[in-house]
C-alpha cells in the first residue's frame, strides 16, 4: 500500500501546550497527501478547526474549564487533602469521558477511526493509544515533549540527579516508571479488559521499548546534549515543533497585525514579556504588581499576557496588556520573557534568543526551569513561591549580560521548526511502510 493512501490518527489530550505539537504534526501530514484525523478535548476543538488539521473530533472533557473553574479554584484556597481530593476526582472523570470518546472512534459500530492505518499519540494518550492499535493490528508513534524515559544524561530528578552517575540516573528512571506503574497501572489494565485484551505487567515506557515503537521526542538536542547519541532511532530527538506564520493568520491572536501593540512596542525599550499560558491564576492582579514593580525598579518596560485587562495601562505608560499572542511575531519585539515553562512556550522563548524566568506550575515545566537553568539561559522557580524578591532577583538574573549572551547563542544553534516536523512526518512515514 503507498504511503500516500494512508490514515492517520492523531490523538491530543491536555492543555493547549500538550495539542500544538500534535497540530503542527497533522498539518504536515495532511501537506504530504496524507488523510488526517485529529482527536483533541472539546474546548480545542475550535483551534484544531481553525488551523484546518483534517478531519477534527472531540475527545474527552473540556482540560480548561476542568482546572479553571470556580470549583477548582476553591479547592486550591483549602487544604491539601482538598487539592488532592479535587485532582483525583478530576483525573478520574476525564480519563472515564476520554475512554468513552477513544472506543468510540476507533471501535463502536461505524467508528470513524476503525480504518487508521497508525495511530500518532502525545503523552497523556500513550497507554490508551498502545491497547486500541494492539487491538486492531495498526502502528503506534508516541510524541514525547521532554526526555522522560530512561537514560544515563540526565536523572529522574530535575537537577537533584545532576551529579549522579549515568548508572544512577538510570536508576531513578527505573524506580520513577515503577511508582509511577502502581499509582496508575490498574486504570490501564482496566481499559484493558474492555477491550479484550490480555492484561500486562510492568511500567509503560519499558514496554513501549521492548515492541520497539518508536517515539518521536519533540524538542531540540541542544537542550539535553548527548540524549540523541543515547537514544538512536527508537527515540528520535527532531527539534521543537511550530506553528507557521501562515497556519497562525487563522488564530486570535495579537501579531504584527495590531497596531496599537506595535505602536507601544516602538515607543520605547523593548520590554520583559510575561505570560502564564493557559495556567489556572487565582490572583493575576498580584503577579502583575510583583513583576510590574521588579521590572520598573531595574528599569525595565512590562508585556503582560495575563488576566482580562487590554491596550495601554491608564497610570504607567510602561506596561501593556495582552491576550493571547502570536509568539512568533511578538518575542522578537522582547528582551526576555517569564513564563510556566510549557514546553512550547519555553521553545518559542528561546528560539527568540531570549533570557527566560521560569515559575513552574506542575506535570514537566520543573523539568524546563531546572534546563534553562542548566544552560545558563535562565532562572527557575514555583509559581507558588514568587514573592516581589524572588521576582527581582530572577528579572535580574536573566537580564545579565552573559545569560542574554548564552541564550543568543543557543537559539542560533536550534533547529528550525519546519525541520522538525518534517523529520517527524518522515517517522511516521516509515512506520506506515513498515506495518504495511
Amino acid at each position: 500500500m503507498s504511503t500516500s493512501a494512508t490514515h492517520i490518527a492523531v490523538i491530543l489530550y491536555g492543555s493547549r501546550g500538550d495539542i500544538q505539537p500534535g497540530v503542527c504534526l497533522a498539518l504536515e501530514l495532511l501537506e504530504r497527501g496524507h488523510r488526517v484525523s485529529v482527536a483533541v478535548p472539546p474546548n480545542l476543538v475550535a483551534f484544531a478547526r481553525a488551523l484546518g488539521a483534517g478531519e477534527v473530533y472531540s475527545i474527552g472533557v473540556d482540560t480548561h474549564t476542568a482546572w479553571s473553574s470556580d470549583e477548582a479554584a476553591d479547592s486550591r484556597r483549602r487544604s491539601p487533602i482538598a487539592r488532592l481530593r479535587y485532582a483525583v476526582t478530576t483525573v478520574r472523570d476525564g480519563f472515564a469521558a476520554f475512554d468513552r470518546s477513544l472506543t468510540g472512534l476507533f471501535l463502536d459500530d461505524r467508528a470513524p477511526l476503525a480504518d487508521a492505518d497508525v495511530v500518532v499519540a502525545a503523552p497523556l494518550c500513550q497507554d490508551r493509544a498502545l491497547a486500541i492499535t494492539e487491538r486492531l493490528g495498526i502502528a503506534l508513534v508516541v510524541l514525547r515533549f521532554g526526555p522522560m524515559s530512561e537514560n544515563g544524561v540526565l536523572g529522574a530528578v530535575p537537577g537533584w540527579s545532576d551529579s549522579w552517575s549515568p548508572d544512577w540516573k538510570r536508576r531513578s528512571w527505573r524506580f520513577a516508571d515503577r511508582v509511577t506503574w502502581l499509582a496508575t497501572g490498574w486504570n490501564e489494565m482496566l481499559f484493558r479488559r474492555r477491550l479484550g485484551l490480555p492484561p500486562v505487567f510492568g511500567p509503560l515506557p519499558k514496554r513501549l521499548a521492548a515492541q520497539g515503537i518508536r517515539q518521536i521526542q519533540a524538542y531540540d538536542q541542544e537542550i539535553v546534549p548527548g540524549i540523541a547519541d543515547e537514544w538512536g532511532p527508537l527515540r528520535p530527538v527532531v527539534g521543537f515543533f511550530d506553528l507557521s506564520s501562515r497556519d497562525r493568520l487563522a488564530l486570535d491572536e495579537s501579531g504584527g497585525d495590531s497596531s496599537e501593540l506595535m505602536s507601544w512596542l516602538d515607543a520605547g525599550e523593548q520590554p520583559v514579556f510575561v505570560s502564564f499560558g493557559s495556567m489556572p491564576i487565582d490572583d493575576p492582579d498580584r503577579l502583575i504588581g510583583i513583576f510590574a514593580g521588579a521590572a520598573a525598579e531595574l528599569g525595565y518596560r512590562v508585556l503582560f499576557s495575563l488576566g482580562p485587562r487590554r491596550g495601554r495601562d491608564a497610570t504607567d505608560p510602561g506596561i501593556y496588556y495582552t491576550g493571547a499572542v502570536d509568539h512568533s511575531a511578538i518575542l522578537p519585539r522582547c528582551c526576555a520573557v517569564v513564563h510556566h515553562g510549557g514546553a512550547g512556550t519555553t521553545a518559542a522563548g528561546l528560539r527568540a534568543g531570549l533570557p527566560t524566568m521560569i515559575c513552574a506550575v506542575t506535570a514537566d515545566q520543573p523539568f524546563w526551569a531546572a534546563r534553562i537553568r542548566a544552560l545558563g539561559v535562565g532562572y527557575g522557580t514555583r509559581l507558588g513561591k514568587v514573592t516581589d524578591e524572588i521576582a527581582r532577583i530572577g528579572l535580574r538574573t536573566i537580564l545579565d549580560p552573559e545569560i542574554v549572551c548564552t541564550t543568543q547563542q543557543l537559539a542560533d544553534r536550534l533547529a528550525a521548526p519546519d525541520t522538525a516536523v518534517a523529520a517527524a512526518a518522515a517517522v511516521v512515514e516509515a512506520e506506515v511502510v513498515v506495518h504495511t
